[in-house]
């Protein structure tokens, strides 16, 4: 009896909801709008408009414009054998650009004066063959250098391990075969191999958890993570995604240290902001697009969906890991739906099950990852007595991490590739749809799930 009491309840609240939103809806058609709202409507799209022009206008200022051939100062970012060219004179490129590291330079950033002799041009991809003619180093890249040194010594030997650590502490991908990328790649864990929000948190919680073991007052220990955090993020490099999460850690490290609320909606914007001032044709690049994507999944479009299956699955697991364990499935489930339309658009593929794989792949690379950067504090703070112990340890986890890898690319159907080349009105209809799902028709239907 109680049970029929509960559903007659719920359909009768079901059937005001209904109404109530059809009241709305009609109202919103059959309303009289006032001069008031004409005139703020009017003012919003005045500047909207006056945003793009003053967008367009920057975006012409800062970009290179005259003859790449001849003697040129190059900002370049060297890894391996070829470094990318971030700017010209002081000046962005619209495509991406590179040269030959002809002087072996070691991974890092240089001010390079470079005389270009030919320019080639394919794909939206500029390559500049010439002389170096004279170069100014940075002066972080000596830290880059004394801990790409103490991976050196230690791993070496290990090929995959040695190219993983190189790559998720530094940013250093030279050392990663085609074959390891591929693999990251179709398992959907790619994103473990190039520093990301994952690698920012890990920094600022080691950081602050280090300091309340020396018993630090609250203060001070977030100010000195903060000093930490800037540091890392320059020796790395602020690349769009690294200065995204960078800005988003800061400022939440920040409302700390004022005892502020923690506003993630606000710095997620700030940091689009920024990017785009510092480099407009950050825009543009694909692993920001998908950085952005991610937090924005995380940010907007999870937590409705969470609330949504609250009552009905959440709730009912008692189990503390296998509650976690399903979050993380729904979690990486919404990260890549949302970030569907860029693959299919950029790459032609269409992740299915790879989000799967990010259940047990992503815990094991982060342990690894964690490990990783311990190893590298214990070096610098010359206790190395402990490299013995922590290499067998790391050596151990990431062997299971990369049998994991290896066993997850024989799985078929984690990706498809697609032969249809899709437009930008896809993307646009794809995340509108997907807009309306997550902030109308879900709320919707979660008001008795509360």
């Amino acid at each position: 009896m109680k049970k029929l009491q509960e559903k007659e309840k719920k359909k009768i609240e079901l059937q005001k909801r209904f109404q109530s939103e059809k009241e709305k809806f009609l109202n919103f058609f059959n309303k009289k709008i006032g001069v008031e709202e004409i005139k703020n409507n009017f003012k919003f799209v005045i500047l909207i408009l006056i945003s793009a022009i003053i967008f367009v206008f920057y975006l012409d200022f800062v970009t290179f414009k005259g003859n790449f051939k001849g003697e040129k100062i190059l900002y370049v970012k060297m890894d391996g054998s070829r470094g990318s060219v971030l700017k010209i004179d002081n000046k962005y490129l619209k495509n991406q650009a590179s040269i030959k590291n002809t002087k072996n330079f070691e991974y890092g950033t240089y001010l390079i004066k470079f005389d270009v002799k030919r320019v080639t041009m394919k794909n939206n991809y500029t390559t500049f063959d010439g002389k170096i003619i004279g170069w100014k180093e940075s002066k972080l890249n000596i830290f880059r250098k004394y801990i790409l040194n103490i991976f050196d010594d230690l791993f070496l030997t290990e090929d995959n391990l040695y190219a993983f650590s190189k790559a998720a502490i530094l940013g250093e991908k030279s050392e990663v075969s085609k074959d390891m990328k591929d693999k990251f790649k179709y398992t959907g864990l790619a994103h473990l191999i190039v520093i990301s929000g994952t690698h920012i948190s890990l920094v600022i919680i080691g950081i602050v958890k280090l300091l309340d073991m020396i018993s630090l007052a609250y203060r001070p220990k977030y100010i000195f993570a903060l000093v930490i955090l800037t540091f890392y993020c320059a020796l790395i490099g602020f690349s769009p995604g690294i200065l995204r999460a960078y800005i988003m850690g800061a400022m939440m490290i920040l409302a700390r240290i004022l005892f502020e609320k923690e506003e993630s909606k606000k710095s997620l914007l700030i940091s689009f902001v920024v990017n785009v001032v510092l480099n407009p044709y950050s825009i543009f690049d694909i692993s920001m697009q998908l950085s952005y994507m991610a937090v924005i999944a995380i940010i907007f479009v999870y937590p409705p969906i969470k609330k949504f299956f609250e009552k009905t699955i959440f709730s009912k697991i008692k189990n503390e890991i296998l509650r976690n364990t399903i979050d993380l499935m729904f979690l990486s489930f919404v990260i890549q739906l949302t970030s569907i339309p860029l693959f299919l658009y950029y790459f032609q593929k269409l992740p299915l099950f790879s989000f799967l794989l990010n259940i047990i792949g992503v815990p094991i690379g982060t342990i690894v990852i964690q490990i990783l950067f311990f190893i590298m504090l214990v070096n610098i703070l010359k206790i190395t007595f402990l490299n013995s112990i922590l290499v067998f340890i790391t050596k151990i986890i990431f062997g299971a991490f990369e049998g994991f890898i290896y066993a997850g690319s024989k799985i078929p159907l984690l990706q498809i590739e697609v032969s249809q080349k899709f437009s930008i009105l896809f993307i646009f209809i794809f995340y509108l749809i997907l807009f309306i799902l997550v902030f109308k028709i879900i709320p919707f239907f979660s008001f008795d799930k509360k």
